[in-house]
């Protein structure tokens, strides 16, 4: 039996932990509170964020990271994107030549803009990194519900061994070289849910929806191409198949927060309000500073960092951008 180490015993982390499992993999979660560890091993249960699903035997805690990467070479890391350059920071001396880190976090860090395999390669450029994103919500996965999703890695064969061995018949990884496309259109596409979540909120029209989800898309593409991305793949589960899920259902949180926004008019009181980790929030900020310095347009994007950062009414960021040119179609 393999063995693989989840860092974060969050939902999501919880979720792939388990189906890790049902694949036959022996799995260890770590986390930093003791009675997430107490739980899991004795309960048999994460009682904060999967309270009602049993975990498998063959899944257990601990929360000594240098003890997880004695006994796993690949390591899934489920902590939240702004949260991931810190993980680095803890684990750089624990990895080994044969560990494999599986960034499965969707977002660009706030203040550099930066892809998180690139702050990997900052940090602990000696290791394997692979990307695993797609269109999953975390609860489907521990449901063991049909969810499809992207594994990449550039080095050869990589993405196909780990999709054999955390895939089951009910999780179903497709494998690709490019790390690009599935950073980008993870990321993106929390943006592009808030905006459609605004939509919908404000009562704008199935029609303005498709509109934003189709240009939504062309975005992420644009982006993704200025830094070596490949558009088929984000015309994949990474990258339409993720929009699509995310920028339409309301158990996305990057949805429910832009369709609360939508009701009320204005960002600041939502945003006040809110208590959960929303990663489309900071990685408005993030993509207005990455696109910016790749002269790449991104109109969508622009308007959504300038409603939750600068205030604007729904009316005028929907008069901005109504009021662009006309243009031919296309990305």
């Amino acid at each position: 039996m393999k063995k693989i180490g989840i860092i974060g015993s969050g939902i999501f982390g919880t979720a792939l932990g388990i189906t890790a499992a049902r694949a036959g993999n022996d799995v260890i979660c770590w986390d930093r509170k003791a009675e997430v560890i107490n739980a899991i091993n004795q309960d048999r249960i994460n009682k904060i964020h999967l309270p009602e699903i049993k975990l498998p035997d063959n899944l257990h805690a601990d929360n000594n990271l240098e003890d997880i990467f004695k006994e796993a070479e690949t390591i899934l890391i489920t902590t939240a994107a702004q949260a991931t350059r810190e993980i680095f920071e803890q684990i750089k001396n624990y990895t080994r030549p044969e560990t494999v880190l599986v960034l499965c976090a969707k977002g660009l860090e706030s203040g550099s803009g930066k892809m998180l395999s690139e702050i990997a390669e900052e940090i602990i450029p000696q290791t394997k990194i692979a990307i695993l994103s797609g269109p999953g919500f975390a609860i489907d996965i521990a449901q063991n519900k049909l969810v499809s999703v992207t594994i990449a890695c550039q080095e050869t064969g990589i993405a196909r061994q780990l999709s054999q061995q955390i895939g089951t018949k009910y999780f179903r990884p497709y494998s690709t070289k490019d790390i690009i496309s599935p950073q980008i259109g993870g990321s993106i596409k929390n943006v592009i849910a808030i905006a459609s979540g605004i939509i919908e909120g404000a009562g704008l029209g199935e029609g303005a929806r498709a509109a934003l989800v189709t240009r939504g898309l062309a975005e992420m593409m644009r982006l993704s191409k200025a830094l070596g991305g490949n558009t088929t793949t984000m015309m994949g589960m990474c990258g339409l198949g993720d929009l699509v899920l995310t920028s339409s259902c309301a158990q996305s949180r990057n949805f429910s927060l832009g369709y609360k926004i939508g009701t009320r008019g204005h960002a600041a009181p939502i945003l006040a309000e809110n208590k959960l980790t929303v990663e489309g929030i900071e990685t408005a900020r993030a993509i207005k500073k990455r696109s910016q310095e790749l002269n790449v347009e991104m109109p969508i994007c622009q308007v959504v960092n300038r409603i939750l950062f600068e205030d604007i009414s729904i009316t005028s960021a929907l008069e901005e951008l109504i009021s662009r040119p006309y243009k031919e179609e296309g990305f």
